[in-house]
C-alpha cells in the first residue's frame, strides 16, 4: 500500500457489471487540470468556483461517440480525501467506463490501489481509523442491521465518545504534570479526591467502550444457542426436531454424543447456530483442569465434557434440557444430580440459561420449576412445543441484538485488547493515587492508557495495521 498523497489517482467506483449509471473517481493535485483537458468546454466553469458543484457536460470518445457526463467536483481540500476531487457519473457500460478511465490515466493520473481513497481521507485527518473501518463494514454489509451499525460508526458513534475520553484524560494528565513542575512549591493543581473522581469516570467510560467493542458484538457474527444437560437428557432428539432432520444420533444409551454438532437455523428472519453438546457429568466442577486445552492424555469422556464447557462460554443463549421424569415433585423434592448440573451450566455460561423440559410425552403433569428463568415443555417424539421454543429463541436474540451497541467486526477485533490494557492502566493509576505512590507514577500510568486509546482511534498506528485494513478494500473506495 502506498502512503504518498502527491500523485493523482483514479478508479472506477462501481461494479464490473453493466448498469444504468457508472462512477469514476479522481482525487489529487492534478484533478482540476485533468478535468479541463477532458472537458474543454467546461474549462472556465471549472476555474470559476471554489466550492463543490455539479457540471453537466458531454464527453467525446473517438471510437464510441458522445456521452453525457455529470461532473461532481470538489475543487479544494473540502472533499472526502482532503484533496481536489471529482466523480464522473455516466452510463454504466463497462467499455465506456474503461475508455474514460484510460483517458484520465493518459492525462497524468494513476490507477488507485484498493482502499486508497479512504486511506487518503485518513491521512488527511478527515476520518479516524474506526470510521475507515466503518466504510469497509458498509461496503460489505449484507443486511439492514449491518448497514445501520456501519453508518452509526461512520457518523462518529464510536469516535466521538473516544475523543471525549482521550481529551478528559489528557486534561487530567496536564493537571498532574503541572503539579510535578512545581513540586517544591506549596501549590496544588489538582486534589487527590479530584484525581480519583476523574479516574473513576474514565473507568466507567472505558467499561462502556469495552462492551461496545466486545468480540461477540458485530453484524457478521451469528448468535449461538447451546443445548446442555446431563447425558441422555433428550438434547440430541430436541436438536433433530429443531433442525427438522436427523443430524444427531439419538439413543437411550448415555454418552452417545461425544462432540458438538452445529445446525444453522433461520427463524422469523433471524439466523442463529444451534449447538448440540455432550452430556455433562454432575461432578464436573471438581475437575481442576477444565480450563486447560484438551490433551491426548485425557479420556474421551473428559475431552467431550471439556468441549461442552468451551461451547457454553461462547453461547448467546443456553437451553438446559431436563427430562420430565427429573422435574421437582409437588413437595419440591427434585433430582439433585440434575440441579447440580444446572447450577454448573449457569456458572459457566455468560448468558441467559433457559430450562427446557424434554420428553414431555412421558409425564402427564409438569410440576412448577421454582425458577424465574423462562421454561418450556417439549416432546421431540410428538413434535409438541418445538415451534413455540424456536419462536421464543428468535424473539429473545432479536431483542438482545437491538439493545447491543455494535461496532463493525474489524474494529472489535483490532481494538478489544487495547481497551483491556487501557482499563488495566487506569486501575493501576487509581491504586497508585489511593496508596499515595506519587503523582509521577499516576502520570506514567495515564500516559500508557492514552497510548492504548491512541491505537483504538488510530492516532498511534503502524503501517502493518494500515495495510491490514486498507488491503481489504476494493479499488475505487
Amino acid at each position: 500500500m502506498r502512503f504518498e498523497t502527491d500523485t493523482t489517482i483514479c478508479a472506477i467506483a462501481t461494479g464490473d457489471e453493466g448498469a444504468p449509471r457508472g462512477i469514476i473517481r479522481i482525487t489529487g493535485p492534478k484533478t482540476i487540470a485533468i478535468l479541463r483537458d477532458l472537458f474543454p468546454n467546461a474549462r472556465e466553469s471549472l476555474l470559476a468556483h471554489r466550492y463543490a458543484r455539479v457540471i453537466e457536460e458531454v464527453i467525446s470518445l473517438p471510437q464510441l461517440g458522445h456521452f453525457p457526463v455529470a461532473i461532481f467536483c470538489w475543487p479544494t481540500d473540502r472533499s472526502y480525501t482532503g484533496q481536489p476531487s471529482a466523480e464522473l457519473h455516466m452510463l454504466g457500460a463497462p467499455v465506456l467506463l474503461r475508455e474514460v478511465e484510460g483517458r484520465i490515466i493518459s492525462l497524468g493520473a494513476r490507477l488507485a490501489q484498493g482502499g486508497e481513497f479512504t486511506l487518503r481521507a485518513y491521512l488527511a485527518g478527515r476520518m479516524d481509523l474506526t470510521q475507515c473501518e466503518a466504510v469497509l463494514g458498509l461496503i460489505h454489509a449484507k443486511g439492514e442491521r449491518a448497514m445501520r451499525v456501519a453508518l452509526e460508526q461512520l457518523a462518529g458513534g464510536l469516535s466521538e465518545p473516544l475523543k471525549m475520553l482521550r481529551r478528559n484524560l489528557i486534561e487530567l494528565l496536564a493537571d498532574i504534570e503541572a503539579g510535578l513542575d512545581f513540586v517544591d512549591e506549596d501549590i496544588e493543581f489538582v486534589s487527590k479526591a479530584d484525581i480519583l473522581k476523574r479516574l473513576s469516570q474514565a473507568a466507567t467510560q472505558l467499561s462502556d467502550l469495552q462492551s461496545q467493542l466486545s468480540l461477540r458484538s458485530g453484524q457478521q457474527l451469528v448468535p449461538r444457542v447451546v443445548l446442555a444437560g446431563l447425558p441422555n437428557a433428550g438434547k440430541s432428539s430436541l436438536f433433530n426436531a429443531m433442525s427438522r432432520e436427523d443430524v444427531a444420533i439419538a439413543s437411550d444409551m448415555p454418552g452417545t454424543t461425544r462432540d458438538f454438532l452445529r445446525s444453522r437455523q433461520d427463524r422469523d428472519g433471524l439466523v442463529f447456530d444451534l449447538i448440540d453438546t455432550a452430556g455433562l457429568d454432575d461432578m464436573l466442577e471438581q475437575h481442576s483442569d477444565l480450563e486447560k486445552p484438551p490433551s491426548k492424555e485425557h479420556d474421551p469422556d473428559r475431552q467431550s465434557q471439556r468441549g461442552t464447557i468451551h461451547q457454553l462460554r461462547d453461547a448467546d443463549l443456553v437451553l438446559y434440557c431436563t427430562p420430565a421424569d427429573m422435574l421437582p415433585s409437588i413437595d419440591g423434592v427434585g433430582n439433585e444430580r440434575d440441579q447440580s448440573c444446572f447450577e454448573l451450566v449457569a456458572d459457566h455460561a455468560p448468558c441467559d440459561v433457559w430450562r427446557v423440559v424434554t420428553k414431555a410425552d412421558l409425564s402427564e403433569t409438569i410440576a412448577p420449576h421454582g425458577k424465574t428463568l423462562p421454561s418450556f415443555s417439549v416432546s421431540a417424539w410428538k413434535g409438541t412445543g418445538v415451534n413455540e421454543l424456536l419462536h421464543a429463541i428468535a424473539s429473545c436474540l432479536a431483542r438482545t441484538r437491538e439493545s447491543e451497541q455494535d461496532v463493525v467486526p474489524m474494529t472489535g477485533q483490532r481494538c478489544r485488547e487495547a481497551v483491556d490494557r487501557a482499563i488495566q492502566r487506569i486501575d493501576e493509576a487509581r491504586t497508585a493515587t489511593e496508596l499515595g505512590s506519587g503523582d509521577e507514577v499516576v502520570a506514567s500510568e495515564l500516559r500508557m492508557a492514552l497510548d492504548e486509546l491512541g491505537q483504538v482511534a488510530g492516532t498511534v498506528v503502524n503501517n502493518d495495521i494500515l495495510d491490514a485494513l486498507f488491503s481489504r478494500f476494493c479499488i475505487g473506495k
